[in-house]
């Protein structure tokens, strides 16, 4: 005789559903879902984000291979790669507020300020918001 759900499991399954993953697109689950989004709304990453050819591309256009360069506030740098999302993310432990961010693509480097934390796309939104030009760019 099989065992039967419980309550707390049922819930559990719903409540995974909803939250990041649990679709059906390949791209509602794994290290290339939800280019454009914060990661970090739904995961405990220190720094997440996604790479754009410009400021007004569209989600899908995230590129890879953009080497992304933090620097955190107490000058350690952590270099990430994109991959075939544009997305980049770590766990890293890192000092916020965040010196400054660039990306290098092809050799040439786009650069930024500081940020106050981590979660490139809660301000690097389409439209634009936050005083953000819009999307993470990498010329």
């Amino acid at each position: 005789m099989g065992s039967t759900p419980t309550i707390s499991m049922i819930l559990l399954s719903l409540l995974l559903i909803a939250g990041c993953g649990g679709g059906d697109d390949e791209s509602d689950e794994g290290p290339l879902m939800r280019p454009g989004e914060n990661c970090m709304a739904c995961h405990a990453f220190t720094v997440a984000g996604t790479a754009y050819p410009s400021a007004s591309s569209p989600a899908s256009a995230g590129i890879a291979g953009v080497s992304v360069i933090v620097t955190d506030a107490n000058g350690q740098e952590t270099t990430l790669t994109t991959n075939a999302a544009g997305n980049f993310y770590t766990s890293a432990t890192l000092a916020m507020p965040l010196r400054a961010v660039r990306l290098v693509r092809a050799g040439v480097t786009t650069a930024m300020g500081g940020a106050p934390n981590g979660a490139c796309a809660s301000c690097h939104t389409q439209p634009p918001s936050g005083g953000a030009p819009g999307r993470v760019f990498a010329n």
